[in-house]
């Protein structure tokens, strides 16, 4: 295994992620605001921010007042009454600024440019507010459920009146029917895995859809397929015999490094390659690199997008049969590939596994199990220590992940993606 281009992509991988956390205010930046106006839609986006934020109002760099706090960084927009604040109502005037901030102070923004707080009489009319929203929180896709067991479906909403619905879709948009009906716009249902009003859906692959019952095409959905499986599956009592688990593929899209550069285009990045549409059965693993050639600022500006897969196996009947686990070994099978290099490169070569001892990509944190023989179709990887810690509960199981670890060749772009069916095969006294 090439270690040493291994850790270069890693370390290139972490320093994208240390710098993903942002808030970024949108409005209002500049023009005229009309005090007392209702409904005034402040807005802003939230990249990798997972505490409370809050909203400030300044004038000429002096701190007024709180307008709100504790909000959550995925609620905008926020309704103000304009000139409103905790210590009151701003009185009419210029420089005005906005300040949108995390409750530690760790990560802010301004509004661009100062606004103008003026009355007018009669007083202006309130604004409509803006039409509502709804969220699925969880499940959000690659988790992996016994059917019957327990499990919490969270939703948010804003600007939502009336209830929802909560909805269990089949693979290719089979709504099988309605888990619950009549709930609050926020909140929270413990789920029986797999059941609806008279039924139990069977094992397979899933989405939960929430929706506005007053008005339908308000609805949002898990972000990919999880897996609903059977509640037992009896360990094999011949050494000869196995149990094949198929991975659950947990994609994360390609994240963008760039050695040379601190503010790349963005733009320059379209969708990855797929190898197949039905992206949580085949994990993704590969890099994309290129220069910034078209980009007069940065003529000279290498850029990569790495692709990389985290894979899960459902263990969850085996659960303390770690002492009679005789060989557990992930089978890797390569049916699809993109490459666009014309070097002497294998879109199968330097694949990396490691580790995933993380729920979340923001804090990189690996063990390096072992590199995978180069320029290959199939693979076979011995991983027992692993598994017997998983079943035993020594070590939380958060699946494998899957990296590739090669850096560009003499300059030149080039892309090498591959796609690969993943299953765990156990052998058990």
């Amino acid at each position: 295994m090439k270690k040493g281009l291994l850790f270069a992509t890693l370390a290139l991988f972490t320093v994208s992620l240390v710098h993903s956390a942002s808030l970024t205010l949108i409005q209002p930046n500049g023009g005229e605001l009309c005090l007392g106006q209702q409904n005034y839609q402040i807005k802003w986006t939230a990249v990798g921010i997972n505490e409370k934020i809050k909203l400030v109002l300044f004038r000429n760099n002096d701190n007024i007042g709180i307008i709100a706090k504790d909000l959550d960084p995925g609620s905008s927009p926020y309704l103000w009454t304009v000139g409103q604040h905790d210590n009151g109502t701003a009185p009419a005037g210029e420089g005005y600024k906005i300040r949108i901030r995390t409750m530690s102070n760790g990560t802010d923004d301004f509004s661009d440019s100062s606004f103008w707080l003026k009355t007018e009489s009669p007083p202006c009319p309130s604004l409509p507010p803006p039409a509502g929203t709804v969220k699925l929180v969880s499940p959000g896709g690659g988790e992996s459920w016994v059917l019957g067991s327990e499990h919490a479906i969270n939703w948010t909403s804003t600007n939502l009146a009336g209830k929802v619905q909560l909805e269990l879709v089949r693979y290719q948009d089979r709504t099988l029917g309605v888990i619950k009906d009549n709930l609050p716009a926020s909140g929270s249902h413990t789920w029986k895995a797999g059941e609806y009003p008279g039924n139990t859906a069977p094992a397979g692959k899933y989405l939960v859809r929430v929706r506005s019952m007053d008005k339908h095409a308000i609805f949002d959905e898990s972000d990919s397929f999880f897996n609903l499986g059977p509640l037992h599956l009896e360990i094999p009592k011949s050494k000869k015999a196995s149990v094949t688990l198929p991975a659950i593929v947990l994609n994360w899209a390609g994240t963008a490094v760039f050695p040379n550069i601190s503010t790349p285009p963005l733009s320059i990045f379209q969708g990855r390659p797929d190898c197949n549409a039905l992206n949580n059965t085949l994990a993704h693993v590969g890099v994309e690199w290129f220069l910034l050639g078209t980009y007069p600022a940065y003529p000279q500006a290498a850029a990569a997008r790495i692709y990389r897969s985290r894979i899960h196996f459902n263990l969850n009947q085996f659960a303390g049969q770690g002492g009679k686990l005789l060989e557990a070994k992930l089978k890797l099978k390569q049916v699809g590939s993109v490459r666009t290099n014309t070097n002497d490169v294998s879109c199968a070569s330097s694949l990396s596994l490691l580790l995933a001892p993380w729920t979340s990509f923001n804090n990189l944190q690996i063990d390096l199990i072992g590199g995978l023989p180069e320029s290959q179709t199939e693979y076979s990887k011995d991983i027992t220590a692993f598994v017997k810690k998983w079943l035993d509960g020594s070590l939380a199981n958060h699946g494998l992940l899957l990296i590739a670890s090669e850096l560009p060749i003499g300059g030149q772009y080039w892309t090498c993606f591959s796609c690969f069916e993943a299953s765990l095969v156990l052998k058990f006294e």
